[in-house]
């Protein structure tokens, strides 16, 4: 009897830190009307729309929880605030990786991400691994156990990224067709893989996800009739050799915000596939542990999903977004005043740190656990385990935790990947920023003056914006007004 073929539909579940780095509240955001946000109005949308999604079938109505049936990565950003704010949907996601371990011989639909999805190729090593290394810690807190796959964000790649990820313990990855070259017996077709990749001393298995079929459920009609769009993923798998696999990825929140009918269309997908013989709905896990690797991975470049400059819409005017009237000369200058700010955090963290602990690099990479749980036994354990005695030590290491936390959120990705830095990403990495130099300025000098400097070479295309100074400015202002 033939072999299956097997279907991997990843969603990529994604938020920046909208939150105020003083209150931690998400101020009214005016283009998420209804809703006081935009992260209320996704989790509405999108979240909790997967965590109970209604399909009709006849006079038959479906309530599915689609965590459990697809392969997908929240990030922590998201899951810190979902935990607080969105519970319904925090508990089907958690629900949902339990029970495909429980019906996939322990293994799981969720995969790790790094921590502030920043771009990891244009990372300095050092804070390469601490966004991997709290990633991996976030997702161990929450899913109860250690990641075997990890979303590098924006699929952004290079050698030295995928050394680091394995270095770190991980198996596998997700990337794109384009990102590189696959040699092996499935190298020529639409099959996922995976594929090794190796540097002669570490190796990862590397998906590779369908094209066509991603960008026609991202962009185009593929989630318009999710019985059609059923019978075209298992006619697709079919034409695979046999116990192939085919692999779909896209942002989470296609699944009902960016379509509306995103969340019950992947429902009635979901279940028609299940129903077939000649198709397993599985995940990376799974497939990895039943099949292992075929082929090789190559890389030549560095590269990502949605630049086909590689990593360049993250720090130059690549040409992404030209389309729209505007000129991004603004996001070379702009990553340059957000490494000064994350790099000065670094330098002072460095500089006290070692007074308060001993192993302060090791004790940094630890911290997340201390900023995402509030257990006091968690916190009495872990400065224990570092041995960090007294209130005043533990407090002022805290704050420098805290401070470098706040610098490596000046590099969230979306603040360079859309027209402007005027928009609500923008401000995100800039409210981060402000705060980094306030905790900053707690034991040094404080460098605001040079950074308002550079922030006002940087102009914004939206003339009531002006330069990234001036908006640097408001948003203390604002956020200062916030907590009188």
């Amino acid at each position: 009897m033939p072999e299956a073929r097997y279907i991997i539909i990843h969603g990529h579940f994604y938020q920046p830190p909208r939150e105020s780095p003083w209150t931690g509240l998400i101020s009214q955001e005016s283009g998420a009307a209804p809703f006081p946000n935009w992260n209320e109005r996704i989790l509405s949308e999108c979240y909790t729309a997967n965590a109970h999604a209604h399909t009709m079938e006849g006079p038959v109505v479906h309530i599915r929880n689609n965590y459990e049936s697809v392969n997908f990565d929240v990030g922590p950003t998201l899951a810190q605030w979902l935990a607080n704010h969105g519970q319904a949907a925090y508990r089907a996601m958690l629900r949902g990786d339990a029970l495909s371990r429980d019906r996939l011989g322990g293994h799981g639909n969720a995969i790790a991400q790094s921590y502030n999805h920043s771009i990891l190729p244009l990372l300095a090593p050092r804070d390469r691994d601490l966004q991997i290394g709290w990633g991996i810690a976030d997702y161990e807190y929450r899913f109860g156990r250690r990641p075997l796959g990890m979303w590098l964000p924006e699929c952004a790649v290079d050698h030295e990224t995928l050394a680091s990820v394995a270095a770190a313990g991980i198996k596998f990855v997700i990337l794109g067709p384009q990102q590189g070259q696959y040699q092996g017996d499935r190298a020529d077709t639409r099959a996922a893989g995976p594929f090794l990749w190796s540097n002669g001393t570490a190796k990862l298995a590397v998906f590779r996800f369908d094209r066509e079929m991603s960008s026609t459920i991202s962009f185009g009609e593929g989630l318009h009739d999710g019985a059609r769009l059923a019978e075209w993923m298992a006619a697709t798998a079919r034409a695979l050799p046999e116990g192939a696999s085919l692999m779909f990825a896209t942002d989470g929140e296609t699944f009902g915000h960016h379509k509306k009918t995103g969340a019950a269309e992947l429902a009635r997908a979901l279940i028609l596939l299940q129903r077939r013989d000649d198709i397993v709905l599985t995940n990376c896990e799974q497939y990895l542990a039943d099949h292992g690797t075929s082929g090789k991975f190559l890389i030549d470049a560095p590269s990502s999903w949605s630049c086909p400059h590689g990593v360049e819409r993250w720090r130059s005017e690549c040409g992404c977004r030209h389309e729209a009237g505007t000129r991004q000369g603004w996001r070379t200058p702009l990553r340059a005043a957000m490494e000064f700010v994350n790099n000065h955090a670094d330098a002072v963290y460095d500089r006290f740190a070692p007074a308060l602990v001993k192993d302060h690099r090791g004790a940094v990479r630890a911290s997340i656990r201390l900023l995402i749980d509030a257990d006091p036994a968690t916190h009495e354990q872990w400065f224990t385990r570092f041995g960090v005695a007294g209130e005043v030590s533990r407090e002022r290491l805290l704050r420098l935790f805290e401070m470098v936390r706040a610098g490596q959120s000046t590099l969230t990705s979306c603040a360079w990947f859309f027209d402007d830095f005027g928009g609500p990403e923008g401000r995100v990495a800039l409210r981060w920023a402000a705060r980094a130099v306030e905790l900053a300025a707690e034991h040094t000098p404080s460098i605001e003056t040079e950074l308002l400097a550079r922030l006002r070479e940087i102009r914004s295309n939206r003339h009531e914006v002006g330069d990234a100074a001036t908006l640097y400015l408001s948003l203390k202002t604002r956020e200062a007004r916030g907590r009188v």
